[in-house]
């Protein structure tokens, strides 16, 4: 029996999304949170048995050598580094730290970014990206809105689109935003994903532009969800502003040493490339194939899908994917999103032929 209180297709909910279609949670493929197919590194979880004895004492509370391999990771000083216990966490630092009343969110986005904003008192304005053309950014637009608030948030490639700010449009946001002296937090979550991300990502602009503020995950490129590790890359003055005023040892001992590891296995993140471009290409093809579906280009992991010509409400068909033991996120709580989607995460080749067999059954 269904439970009353679950939504089912939110994302990431794995345990209530099993009792709710009533399967075992290892039963369900779980298509609703972007997470590395590949799980985590054998070189992640060799690390993690061999260092649980130092569950015992505290965690460094300065990430020294999860920093250290940030470091040379993103090619920054580990003085640029701020780690925290998910982006979320630090999401929420950024708004408070920064006072930021009045911020500009592009919907459809990731909805913490206005929580944030809202916790701490604040209000959010909207520039919605073209729904129209594939959700590209609307520059002018943008650039002219950027005065008239407090701060910028932008994420890329975006979440749930998968669409990307390219280096040009990225140079000329923040130029305008600091004639005005505003921050503009980009959000590269998904960065690691990105064929060529040495093109897009804004980590170069660093130096020359002191209001830019960088996210970084690895819960994602490293499948560690569970642990929770988030960063922030910004100018020295503000991490060390942030950094007095986070919460002290919210990065647990286990996270950082999963960090480290992960981030050296370099084979490990070469094979995760070459897995989900070739899995994403195959899964594209297909999707073009099944009745009223309209997969969207994108640049991450995953992928929006317009199912406005399956005859099928995203509530219907999400129920439907789930009581095969397969979840999608169901995006009709993004904002900025007027036709009907869902997003699935690029999973492996046996997955993804479950997910587009249980497709073509239902449509």
């Amino acid at each position: 029996m269904f439970s009353q209180d679950f939504i089912p297709g939110h994302g990431g909910n794995l345990f209530q999304a099993a009792k709710h279609y009533g399967f075992l949670p290892r039963e369900l493929v779980d298509f609703s949170a972007n997470i590395n197919p590949l799980g985590p590194s054998i070189k992640v979880i060799k690390a993690i048995n061999d260092n649980l004895w130092q569950i015992s004492h505290y965690p460094d509370p300065d990430c020294t050598l999860i920093r250290q391999a940030l470091s040379l990771h993103l090619n920054v000083s580990p003085d640029n580094l701020l780690v925290g216990n998910g982006t979320s966490e630090l999401i929420y630092l950024l708004a408070e730290t920064l006072n930021i009343r009045h911020a500009l969110i592009l919907p459809p986005a990731f909805s913490e970014y206005a929580r944030a904003v809202f916790t701490h008192g604040g209000k959010v304005s909207h520039v919605e990206l073209n729904e129209e053309n594939d959700f590209s950014l609307p520059l002018a637009e943008l650039t002219k809105a950027i005065p008239g608030a407090e701060a910028l948030f932008l994420c890329n490639p975006n979440n749930p689109t998968g669409s990307l700010i390219s280096r040009v449009e990225l140079k000329v946001i923040l130029d305008t935003a600091a004639r005005f002296n505003r921050p503009v937090i980009v959000d590269e979550a998904f960065m690691d994903f990105v064929p060529e991300k040495e093109n897009y990502t804004a980590l170069p602009y660093l130096d020359n532009y002191p209001n830019l503020i960088v996210l970084y995950s690895l819960t994602k490129i490293l499948a560690i969800p569970g642990l929770r590790l988030g960063i922030i890359v910004a100018a020295r003055s503000l991490i060390k502003k942030l950094a007095q005023a986070k919460i002290p040892w919210s990065v647990n001992t286990l996270a950082q040493i999963a960090g480290k590891a992960g981030l050296e296995d370099e084979e490990y993140l070469m094979n995760t490339y070459r897995l989900v471009n070739q899995e994403k290409a195959f899964l594209v093809s297909r999707l073009n194939k099944l009745p009223g579906l309209r997969p969207l280009p994108g640049a991450a992991n995953f992928l929006l899908i317009d199912i406005t010509k399956t005859g099928y409400g995203v509530r219907e068909l999400v129920r439907k994917l789930g009581s095969k033991g397969i979840l999608v996120r169901d995006c009709t709580n993004f904002s900025g999103l007027s036709r009907s989607y869902i997003r699935i995460a690029v999973r492996g080749r046996e997955e993804n032929r479950a997910l587009l067999a249980a497709l073509q059954e239902i449509l």
